[in-house]
């Protein structure tokens, strides 16, 4: 089996350990994406997700798993994803025809064909939308946002910084175009 991994964030420049067969790709599905999750795990910065309501269709990169068994290669994104209990990993499977995504039901027929277009016969994503509601207890806007970045603690703002300034070219959000034109970004 031939599985694509998708990326638009973090995992095109760290890893950490997925066996790929080929490097980072910019030509995978185009999806909604944007800086609206709060990532504990990152002190509170923002990190991209696919996000149907605020996201702005980019196209996403992917590399080629050397896994061929689909659980074996969720199972490498659910570690590297330090996810242990609950995985949060959607995948569309052309072989059989199952798919499991909670962020984008209706996505996975576009993740389908772009899949079929590119010769894999799976396809599987981090399948984690935006918590700004959850965190901040206030509906995501470029404006929230940006006031979330700039309250943000020395070491959040530091990680902050790190993750968008890392952002594949070509992965553009409306809060990224913002934050070009906003001195927090450069201090």
């Amino acid at each position: 089996m031939k599985i694509a991994i998708l990326g638009w964030g973090s995992l095109v420049w760290d890893e950490r350990g997925i066996p790929l067969d080929t490097g980072w790709m910019p030509c995978g599905p185009e999806l909604p994406i944007e800086l609206s999750r709060i990532s504990s795990s990152r002190n509170d910065a923002l990190t991209l997700v696919i996000d149907s309501t605020n996201g702005r269709y980019v196209r996403t990169y992917f590399a080629l798993s050397k896994r061929t068994e689909l659980e074996e290669a969720i199972s490498d994104l659910c570690k590297r994803e330090n996810m242990t209990s609950r995985c949060r990993i959607g995948y569309v499977n052309l072989v059989d025809g199952s798919e499991r995504s909670e962020v984008i039901p209706g996505a996975s027929g576009s993740i389908r064909e772009w899949a079929s277009q590119a010769h894999v016969d799976a396809v599987i994503w981090t399948d984690l939308g935006s918590n700004f509601w959850d965190k901040k207890k206030t509906l995501f806007s470029i404006e929230a946002a940006i006031q979330h970045l700039h309250d943000l603690e020395a070491q959040g703002a530091r990680a902050a910084r790190e993750y968008i300034l890392n952002i594949p070219e070509g992965v553009n959000t409306d809060l990224l175009d913002e934050l070009d034109h906003d001195s927090w970004l450069y201090p």
